[in-house]
């Protein structure tokens, strides 16, 4: 794929940001969803993370005979048997916005399981191409759920989750520092160490 166009199967503007940063180790010509004028619905059938991962990019790459990179990712909360997980953006329903399901995180949380706010970042990346089975990658990094929330980086639940690598919530932490031990960096990384991408990373 060294030089191939590479579609990114998502409509979150913080996730495709950090996609594009993630990826740029790879020599790849990325597109967003609008630079290609892809109009379809991206579903999320569940029921886990790899079966939305793979019918999003599935679908993009179905529609348009490019390779598609989707994820699908969630907050777990270990007291909460990992709940919302695979619902962490449609568990308030899909009127909810990004500060809407943080700070209904952070009650849940208090009033739920005040002495455990363990939890962890999960996410599986799915790459579709043309032609070709499709692969996926698993990556999660561990924290804990904090309140009043804290910074101003990052997005979804970010401003909550005090990183256990970085003692410091996602929100407050540089792009950089974030890329190295996110539960989405660690899944690209795993992807592209499978050579799947096909090109040594950019010096």
């Amino acid at each position: 794929m060294s030089g191939a166009i590479l579609v990114l199967a998502t409509r979150n503007p913080g996730k495709l940001r950090e996609l594009q940063a993630l990826l740029s180790r790879w020599r790849l010509d990325l597109r967003s969803l609008d630079d290609i004028g892809f109009q379809g619905v991206l579903e999320e059938p569940g029921p886990g993370y790899t079966e939305s991962a793979l019918a999003k990019a599935t679908a993009v790459c179905s529609a348009t005979d490019l390779p598609a990179l989707a994820d699908d990712s969630g907050i777990e909360i270990d007291a909460l048997r990992g709940w919302p997980g695979p619902m962490s953006a449609r568990w308030l329903g899909d009127q909810a916005t990004d500060e809407d399901r943080l700070l209904g995180l952070i009650a849940a949380v208090e009033r739920k399981t005040p002495d455990d706010p363990r939890a962890r970042y999960v996410c599986v990346a799915a790459l579709a191409r043309p032609a070709a089975e499709p692969v996926t990658a698993h990556g999660e990094c561990l924290g804990t759920i904090v309140s009043p929330p804290r910074g101003t980086n990052g997005f979804g639940y970010d401003p909550a989750f005090l990183s256990a690598d970085l003692g410091i919530t996602f929100a407050e932490a540089p792009e950089e520092d974030k890329a190295r031990v996110s539960h989405r960096a660690r899944a690209i990384a795993r992807l592209g160490d499978s050579g799947v991408f096909e090109a040594a990373p950019v010096a």
